[in-house]
């Protein structure tokens, strides 16, 4: 599509776009996660509305299993909630991150309607937005995300229930295998960004994990996930400095 054509498209011709485009294998890949997800739940004690509930307002896969660990290990509510808030501490910066790739400020939505936008953001919606952010307009950016996110969104609410009564036809073990379709997906999407910044985060990250984790624990994710993004950054500035003083 050419840019002529990117900048003559409208906002629900957009949004159908994405839909089509979080149809193609995201959406499924999402779906199958929050089956995993609803078999873990389904174990804790969960019913079906409460697990259909935990996904919709948790929306995190790290903060919806520790909800469902701890809801079965008999904790408070303030553990609980305390624990999942650090779970999805991760999508702070991806908020303020996409944010910026809309140019929100633009569209001057009220602040309700920037909260349940921001409540519909998966990984996986903002690393397509990433992607979109090269190829269409920035005006467009906005109806590409609320097309991708809710059918991300729908689907993931589909999921639960589907993999909520999936345990009597199929062995729970199995089920929660594709957990991981998500992050598998997530790491092949980054992997191929143009972006080599990108590329490069997940390499450093990959690496320093096991290096942190001996020490680190369980931070050592998030350790590796900083270090890693920040070299990268620093050593693609540095390379782009470079170039700049090679053609002087």
């Amino acid at each position: 599509m050419s840019i002529s054509e990117t900048v003559a498209l409208t906002a629900p011709q957009m949004r159908r776009i994405a839909a089509i485009d979080a149809l193609r294998a995201p959406a499924y890949a999402l779906a199958a996660t929050m089956a995993g997800f609803a078999t873990i739940a389904r174990e804790a004690g969960f019913d079906v509305w409460m697990a259909v509930t935990t996904s919709a307002l948790v929306w995190g896969m790290p903060g919806q299993v520790a909800f469902a660990s701890l809801y079965s290990a008999g904790a408070s509510l303030f553990i609980i909630f305390f624990a999942v808030t650090l779970a999805n501490m991760r999508m702070l910066l991806m908020v303020v991150s996409a944010a910026d790739m809309m140019h929100l400020h633009m569209h001057k939505l009220p602040l309700w309607r920037r909260v349940i936008l921001m409540q519909c953001l998966a990984i996986t919606s903002w690393a397509h937005l990433a992607v979109a952010e090269t190829t269409y307009p920035r005006h467009l950016l906005l109806p590409y995300f609320q097309g991708f996110s809710l059918t991300l969104y729908a689907s993931g609410m589909l999921g639960t229930v589907f993999g909520y009564f999936l345990p009597d036809m199929v062995p729970p073990d199995l089920l929660q295998i594709i957990i991981f379709i998500t992050p598998i997906y997530i790491f092949l999407l980054i992997a191929t960004a143009r972006q080599k910044a990108n590329r490069l985060a997940v390499a450093f990250g990959g690496i320093l994990c096991p290096v942190f984790y001996p020490v680190a624990g369980e931070w050592s994710i998030l350790l590796a996930g900083v270090m890693g993004g920040t070299l990268a950054i620093g050593y693609a500035r540095f390379i782009a400095k470079w170039h700049l003083e090679e053609r002087r």
